[in-house]
């Protein structure tokens, strides 16, 4: 009958909501959110720490590991002193039977509710072992106020965690479950101190401690008013408090980074504050592993609730400005459309409802790729999309990571090199530690291994050697990855950090900036082959600052960052992924048999199917090379061929104020035809083809429309005629303000030579 009623017995259960608790990598707590019936009650951990168990078993149930249960002595106990006393004091339980009551909800104690626990604690000890029933025991206890279970109340009221418990905080933690009023600060001090001095004493008497401890702990104060929870990474625990609420997440972070990050960001906080310029986020990421070292989703600043401290910018969608700039010239240079010097246009375009400006405003006439790059042009970018393709490109961004490019590539078009899309501090840092780790993986075995790109990594899966299956058909090759990030390397970095190169404890680093339209949003991604760092700067509103640019607001971050980090070597070579190509010293394009002066350079294997320099060209001149001339007007004895570097009017227009050194092909002599591999001029704008909208002024009729043509010779009178209409003259300077309906138009200019150059285009009457 007893066996029935035992195995009838309620068995104990806990349903009650749990906090979420975020630890880092060491088990030390990095943050917790409180459950949702507004208790402090962590997840039951994995086991009791030695000397808060002992503490217990001492003060609660010295036969606990011993009895199925009940204890019939303390029970017997119990009985007569209630008899005595007339009502009921003590109850005699066990920790098990303690358990069974608070399963219950602590119900009112009578002699049947009575009963019933001592059944469960039977049915509870046939069921489990001794190790778990305590460890539902330390988790459920109540420790005063809102606080439930061990694990909470040891950081709530010593700061640190349970195995870090001295004698004297384990004692005082101990006595609370069964008299939690006892906690309350500036009350009970005296009946707090006398039990918990009573079980030092206890603990003296059964040997468990010596007398040195035992004085020692009596002279430590008693815990007083609950303490706030460490506040580590706040971000990163309200992200797990919406996904994996109610559970203990052990992460990969790095307390000690974490922390120092954190003390950095607060820092240039400050700093920025200044220019109102109020949210700072950061994510260190292990290149090898992908784990993630530290997660600062925002700074802290001064806390004003309209700074939206509390967004996690992390995971925030923002514009990119340049920073996807090296993954255009690593595609670029994977495919052989590029090398790494190749010479790119950088002179004044403009496409239907969109025209690039480098960010000085200036133009170089043509810049070497790398150069582009390194210094974040913005013109020499669209022009490389516009080889490679915005549909190219959004599928090797998606393939490398950033699914928030979600929509066609006809919705970006050419902006998207200049943050025409959105992306995440998250996958972006984990798209450049992607990179970083296709490269190491091939340095260290000459293969490419599907596994290589992959988001950052918070929580291990006990997955820290997976299977590599080699890749035959690489995303980026590592020669390309490596060009990438040699010219990452000479990016020009702030002001404090001038002249790195020449000191030996300088960080080798390959970076990038961004700066999104209208100042909204800073960027800096900085790899070496150990770590990858990203920086975003800005205000999570969108507020756009004067000022709030990549390398003033988000760069000097990084290089703070970059110097506590282990100090880390560079990326090996990729020897067997690389060919040599020789290439035009002036150029940059494979040489070709007009190229007098030539380099022997490291390339990508398919960069030998890149075009041949279309720069070098032979130019026939008299005999003192003054003139050019033909066999129309000179004869074959007078003509020297002379290899000649020609760039097209307008690239030539804007790369000789840069390049004094360049040499402009001489000009035709007199009476002699005009060679036709030599134009002397070229529309800078418009292009042929082109079509513009032109918006109406408050009046209602057409504004104007400002054209311009580079000549060799800007001395040389230009003539213009718009449909045949003749519309001016100009020298020295040449642009002109036209005038246009809708419709289709042709322009022509005619220099004082005779040379004539035309342009057709097209008057919009909607902004396309």
């Amino acid at each position: 009958m007893v066996t029935a009623a035992v195995l009838l017995a309620p068995a104990p259960r806990f349903r009650k909501p749990l906090s979420t608790v975020v630890e880092a990598g060491d088990g030390s707590l990095l943050g917790a959110r409180i459950a949702g019936d507004g208790q402090w009650r962590f997840p039951q951990g994995d086991k009791v720490p030695a000397k808060f168990e002992k503490a217990l078993l001492i003060s609660e149930d010295r036969f606990f590991y011993y009895h199925p249960g009940i204890n019939p002595g303390s029970i017997l106990k119990a009985l007569i002193l209630n008899i005595k006393a007339g009502h009921i004091v003590s109850g005699g339980s066990t920790i098990t039977m303690q358990v069974a009551r608070m399963s219950g909800g602590n119900i009112e104690r009578t002699y049947p509710a009575k009963t019933i626990e001592m059944l469960s604690a039977l049915k509870l000890e046939l069921l489990t072992s001794k190790e778990k029933i305590l460890k539902m025991y330390v988790a459920n206890a109540p420790f005063g106020g809102n606080t439930v279970g061990l694990e909470a109340a040891s950081w709530r009221y010593t700061g640190k965690p349970p195995g870090n418990l001295t004698w004297a905080e384990a004692a005082s933690l101990a006595v609370l479950p069964n008299s939690p009023g006892l906690i309350f600060p500036g009350r009970n001090q005296d009946s707090f101190r006398a039990k918990r001095d009573a079980l030092l004493r206890k603990l003296y008497k059964f040997k468990i401690i010596d007398s040195l401890t035992l004085s020692l702990a009596i002279d430590e104060p008693l815990p007083g008013e609950p303490l706030p929870l460490p506040s580590v990474a706040p971000h990163l625990t309200d992200h797990f408090y919406l996904t994996r609420k109610g559970e203990i997440i052990r992460t990969t972070i790095d307390h000690r980074i974490q922390e120092q990050v954190n003390e950095i960001l607060e820092r240039h906080q400050k700093e920025l504050e200044g220019n109102f310029i109020n949210n700072l986020a950061c994510l260190v990421v292990s290149v090898e592993t992908g784990r993630v070292l530290a997660y600062a989703g925002n700074s802290k600043g001064s806390q004003n609730d309209e700074y939206e401290r509390d967004v996690d910018m992390i995971r925030a969608k923002r514009s990119t400005g340049s920073i996807l700039k090296p993954f255009l010239y690593a595609g670029m240079q994977h495919s052989g459309e590029l090398l790494p010097n190749t010479i790119v246009p950088d002179i004044p375009t403009r496409f239907p409802s969109f025209t690039p400006e480098n960010f000085d405003h200036t133009y170089r006439g043509a810049v070497t790729a790398s150069g582009a790059l390194a210094q974040s042009l913005n013109i020499p970018a669209v022009k490389m999309l516009r080889q490679y393709t915005p549909m190219r490109f959004l599928e090797l961004l998606r393939q490398a990571g950033l699914s928030t490019f979600d929509k066609e590539a006809g919705h970006y078009g050419l902006s998207l090199i200049l943050g025409g899309g959105e992306t995440t501090l998250w996958e972006l840092t984990g798209a450049y530690a992607s990179l970083s780790r296709v490269l190491n993986h091939y340095n260290h075995e000459n293969k490419y291994f599907t596994g290589d790109y992959h988001p950052p990594v918070l929580v291990d899966e006990g997955n820290d050697n997976p299977d590599k299956i080699e890749d035959p058909y690489p995303l980026l090759s590592a020669s390309s990855i490596w060009l990438t990030f040699n010219a990452l390397l000479k990016v020009n970095r702030p002001s404090n950090e001038a002249g790195w190169q020449y000191f030996s404890s300088s960080r080798s680093l390959a970076w990038k900036t961004g700066t999104s339209y209208g100042f909204r949003d800073a960027w800096a991604v900085g790899t070496t082959p150990e770590y990858v760092i990203g920086v975003w700067a800005g205000n999570a509103d969108g507020e756009g600052r004067p000022g709030l640019t990549g390398i003033s607001a988000a760069a000097p971050v990084l290089f703070d960052l970059i110097n506590i980090m282990e100090p880390s070597g560079w990326f090996t070579e990729p020897m067997e992924d690389l060919t040599t190509i020789k290439v035009c010293r002036t150029s940059g394009y494979r040489a070709g048999p007009y190229c007098s002066e030539t380099d022997d350079i490291p390339a990508c294997v398919e960069g030998l199917k890149s075009g041949i320099c279309p720069y070098h060209q032979i130019v026939h001149l008299n005999s003192t090379m003054t003139r050019q001339v033909s066999a129309d007007c000179a004869s074959p004895s007078e003509i020297k061929n002379v290899p000649w570097f020609v760039l097209p009017p307008a690239m030539e227009h804007f790369y000789r104020l840069k390049h004094p050194e360049y040499k402009v092909v001489p000009p035709v002599a007199e009476g002699c035809l005009p060679g036709k591999g030599v134009p002397v001029m070229e529309f800078i704008y418009p292009s042929d083809g082109a079509k513009i909208f032109i918006p109406r002024d408050h009046t209602g009729d057409f504004t104007r429309i400002i054209i311009e043509v580079a000549h060799r010779n800007p001395s040389k009178k230009l003539f213009w005629h718009l449909d045949e209409n003749y519309s001016g003259t100009t020298r020295h300077i040449h642009q002109k303000e036209l005038t246009a309906d809708t419709g289709d138009h042709i322009l022509t200019v005619v220099d004082e030579d005779g040379n004539t150059i035309k342009c057709s285009f097209t008057i919009t009457g909607e902004y396309k």
